[in-house]
């Protein structure tokens, strides 16, 4: 299928220390579930896809973008998957959207694109089975020189007898094809699992399934159900596989439907391995405490013996951390996780991104990825099931979810560093957001104060202050953001102005309350 470049998209880019924070698309564009990779041999070519259908190019490194179109006959619905290989062509799998049918059944197979040129796409359906959905795939490639498979392709996906279904007789399973043409065409599906999970698309369905590779080709597939782990092998290319395993237990189960301010938000497992054969497996859970934590496992013996679970976020509060995302820089051959985080959210109404690279049985310190926090929606928003990250020889591109309070929307947030993560310097400008989306009669401010300096906080309507006893707040403590909450009856209607200043600096924020 042509390409047809039709729209350039330019980014505003914000800086600190040596990290990028960007809104994509001018004006901001409506989005979620990002998906992102940068070429391995050229990190200045970036692709990134977004649900439900948008497919992006960028070859200056995310300066600007030019929007692709597959035009699949197949449709392209939701749930996208990037990856680009050595031999640089590019893969994108989605769910389908078949024409001829209503939701949900017309996401009736697994849609896997190729581009070996970047300009031309074709599409191949895969799993096609009547009168049942096709959900939630991933894909992994074999490249280790040594594996007699290498250059073979691993699809992994969700099958359900009727989405949605509370009938015993409906039920969910882990499916699997291969490529060994490039993702031309795939191997007839087989069934992974040995147990089916349930069909509400809950804690018990089969979900989450994701393939680690060895360098010798033995495949590790490993999903959740039932508030567990779980794992399979093959060593003939996906051919047969085994009895399933349970590695450990997921408290809780992968679907969070209890985090403040999300409809629901998710836990689900990735699976990565690197050229010693060490295999991770991320995932989040409930904790010991009742709080969401971010958590892996790790083989050293090829999936014969796993530690863990172990802790990633490395706060000290009891407060959620949710949605990872795990992969490898291949080149430098070092996995590394990102995650939603509300360690510095006391309300837990803000939430920011952050990062760790995991290093056997300890994960590196966590790195806060954003400039600001991001605003969560509350209850009438959804914003995605899963975030990407895309490492290169440590230059890492990351692509998340964000609540964008203008257009009243989930939005597209890119942060990447160029620079290997180190040391990083946050940001010394102040930073005044207001949450609105928690209750009819609620505001949730919050602010930063660099340095832990001493600022004034002032709520004003047509040059006269609402707020009678102003907030003058010192130290806060060991908290990144200080929060406050109003209420909007006390406000009234109209345009507001909220103003933080310290020593005659002032920063200003304007919005309209009905």
């Amino acid at each position: 299928m042509k390409q047809l470049v039709l729209l350039a998209v330019f980014v505003p880019h914000f800086l600190f220390g040596q990290i990028r924070n960007s809104q994509f698309g001018t004006p901001v564009v409506e989005g979620n579930e990002p998906t992102i990779a940068i070429h391995p041999n050229n990190p200045n070519e970036v692709w990134l896809s977004y649900n439900t259908s948008k497919l992006f190019h960028s070859k200056n490194a995310g300066e600007n973008w030019v929007e692709v179109f597959p035009n699949s006959p197949y449709g392209f619905y939701g749930d996208p998957v990037l990856k680009i290989a050595k031999n640089g062509s590019v893969f994108l799998t989605h769910l389908s959207q078949n024409k001829a049918k209503k939701w949900p059944s017309w996401f009736d197979c697994i849609v896997f694109e190729r581009s070996i040129d970047g300009v031309n796409f074709t599409s191949v359906c895969v799993g096609a089975n009547e009168n049942k959905m096709q959900d939630k795939p991933w894909f992994s490639i074999d490249e280790g020189q040594k594996s007699r498979f290498n250059g073979n392709l691993y699809l992994t996906w969700t099958e359900f007898d009727k989405y949605g279904s509370s009938n015993e007789r409906d039920s969910s399973r882990i499916r699997f094809a291969r490529s060994s043409d490039n993702g031309l065409s795939f191997s007839e599906p087989v069934i992974v699992s040995d147990k089916s999970g349930g069909a509400i698309d809950d804690d018990y369905t089969s979900e989450g399934a994701t393939v680690a590779v060895l360098s010798d080709g033995s495949l590790f597939c490993f999903w959740s159900r039932s508030d567990t782990l779980w794992m399979d092998r093959s060593y003939d290319a996906g051919k047969t596989w085994g009895k399933d395993v349970a590695i450990c237990q997921m408290s809780g189960g992968w679907n969070f439907e209890l985090v403040k301010g999300l409809i629901r938000t998710n836990g689900m497992p990735f699976a990565v391995a690197d050229k010693k054969d060490r295999v991770y497996i991320s995932f989040a859970c409930s904790s010991l405490h009742g709080d969401f934590d971010v958590f892996y496992v790790f083989s050293k013996d090829k999936g014969k013996h796993f530690t863990g679970p172990i802790r990633v976020n490395d706060d000290k509060d009891d407060r959620d951390q949710f949605s990872p995302y795990l992969t490898i820089d291949e080149k430098g051959n070092i996995p590394q996780i990102l995650w939603y985080d509300k360690r510095n959210s006391e309300s837990g109404h803000f939430c920011d991104i952050y990062t760790a690279k995991l290093c056997g049985k300890k994960p590196l310190k966590n790195i806060k990825l954003t400039k600001e926090p991001i605003i969560l929606p509350g209850k009438n928003l959804f914003m995605g099931d899963y975030i990407g990250l895309s490492v290169v020889n440590g230059r890492g591109f990351a692509a998340v979810t964000s609540y964008n309070d203008e257009i009243r929307e989930a939005c597209i947030q890119l942060i990447d560093w160029p620079l290997k993560l180190k040391k990083v310097r946050y940001s010394d400008e102040p930073v005044l957001l207001v949450n609105r989306n928690f209750g009819s009669d609620s505001l949730v401010i919050c602010l930063s104060f660099p340095n832990q300096s001493s600022y004034t906080f002032e709520v004003k309507s047509n040059d006269r202050s609402l707020i009678t006893n102003v907030f003058e707040i010192e130290k806060p403590g060991q908290l990144q953001y200080q929060e406050i909450f109003l209420r909007k009856s006390r406000l009234g209607h109209g345009l507001f102005t909220f103003t933080i200043r310290r020593k005659g600096k002032i920063f200003k924020k304007s919005m309209w309350l009905d």
